[in-house]
């Protein structure tokens, strides 16, 4: 069974069970509570809208580098066939 850590977001305290360490809880909860609070940086904003609008935002940064990762694979990809074709090319020219 995962250990319960204690944790407090928003003044709520919560109890989670994670099969990751409490220090990575903590390094979690940190960069939430960091995100709510660069969300609501000079606006007063309901707490359901505040979550809201930093879940939209992470979001939006997550499914971006999610694209980004998986151009990254096409373009390993392209780059591991371009190699292999400069090799075979290599191989026959080194036979004459």
């Amino acid at each position: 069974m995962n250990p319960t850590v204690q944790i407090r977001v928003l003044g709520r305290d919560y109890s989670l069970r994670s099969q990751g360490s409490e220090d990575q809880v903590r390094r979690v909860v940190e960069f939430v509570e960091t995100k709510l609070a660069e969300t609501a940086s000079g606006r007063s904003v309901d707490t359901r809208d505040l979550t809201v609008l930093t879940l939209l935002n992470l979001a939006g940064q997550f499914l971006q580098l999610r694209d980004q990762g998986s151009q990254d694979g096409e373009l390993d990809l392209r780059l591991q066939q371009l190699v292999e074709s400069l090799e075979r090319a290599i191989a026959d020219n080194s036979s004459c």
